[in-house]
């Protein structure tokens, strides 16, 4: 017997795909799960498509329920491009996307080189696979190169358009991976700490350390938080990351014993870009 949520979601979904049928918008419509995807989308798509994401600003991509709009908006999209690990991409886009066979679910991780680390759920360990890539230009041209392959092949009418669009992001993406480099190399600060661990890939890819004051969704015990003061002491962190939707308790009792900055930051951003360099500003001050 299906749970009284899952039965309102299917009947929800039933409405949806009714409405999304007489949708009279002529303007082709592609799906991302969060608005970092729909800037570089948004870039190579420019005027012909319509990127519409499911995340709004300030949601969170773990545990997001979809708004009825958003569903319909979904349903009519030709392609939905999922970053491959969120838990919004794993719980609630099945149920959306189930009878839609018409969606092309295309995972922008193909060519990615995952962060994984192992994890016990229901007492057998699993690999857990970290989804943040984007926090990393490097990475970001990848999604951007499969974005835009998935693109040309559904309109190849407009390929040459595409392929303009999509040079020009890779050259901006290129320029942000320098300017990220060109900062950090005037930095001694080669490890930084944050409350949410959304900076993986940018840590690894520009050879920096990640301190994580969350792990699993799960705070720190006073017994762990010890444990990272001491290691934040040990490799000179000065820099303390949080952003916007935690709790700042726990990273301002972190900063003050480490006598380190707290600088807020929004890896979820459109403009994205514009985070990472901060990013890199704020450890190399």
């Amino acid at each position: 017997m299906l749970k009284i949520k899952e039965l309102s979601l299917l009947l929800l979904i039933i409405v949806v795909i009714g409405c999304s049928a007489n949708n009279d918008d002529k303007k082709i419509r592609v799906a991302v799960t969060i608005l970092p995807q729909k800037y570089l989308l948004d870039k190579i798509v420019g005027e012909k498509m319509e990127v519409v994401c499911a995340i709004p600003e300030g949601g969170n991509p773990e545990e997001y329920v979809a708004t009825p709009r958003q569903m319909m908006d979904i349903t009519s999209s030709v392609i939905y491009f999922k970053v491959g690990e969120l838990g919004f991409e794993k719980t609630t886009l099945p149920s959306i996307l189930r009878n839609m066979p018409d969606v092309r679910e295309i995972t922008l991780s193909e060519d990615i080189d995952f962060i994984a680390s192992q994890c016990l759920h229901g007492g057998e360990e699993h690999l857990h696979y970290d989804p943040h890539y984007w926090s990393s230009p490097k990475a970001a041209k990848i999604m951007a190169t499969n974005m835009y392959k998935a693109i040309s092949e559904y309109d190849k009418e407009n390929i040459s358009y595409y392929e303009v669009n999509y040079n020009k992001l890779i050259s901006e993406l290129d320029s942000v991976d320098l300017k990220v480099e060109e900062i950090l190399s005037k930095s001694q600060e080669r490890q930084f700490a944050i409350f949410h661990p959304s900076l993986s890939y940018f840590a690894r890819d520009y050879g920096l350390q990640q301190l994580s004051l969350e792990e699993r969704g799960k705070e720190m015990t006073p017994q762990s938080m010890q444990k990272a003061i001491s290691e934040a002491l040990k490799g000179g962190v000065e820099t303390v990351f949080i952003q916007n939707e935690f709790n700042p308790t726990l990273v301002q009792t972190f900063a003050r014993e480490i006598d380190a900055k707290i600088v807020v930051i929004n890896p979820l951003a459109y403009n994205f870009t514009e985070e990472i360099i901060k990013v890199a500003d704020a450890i190399s001050k």
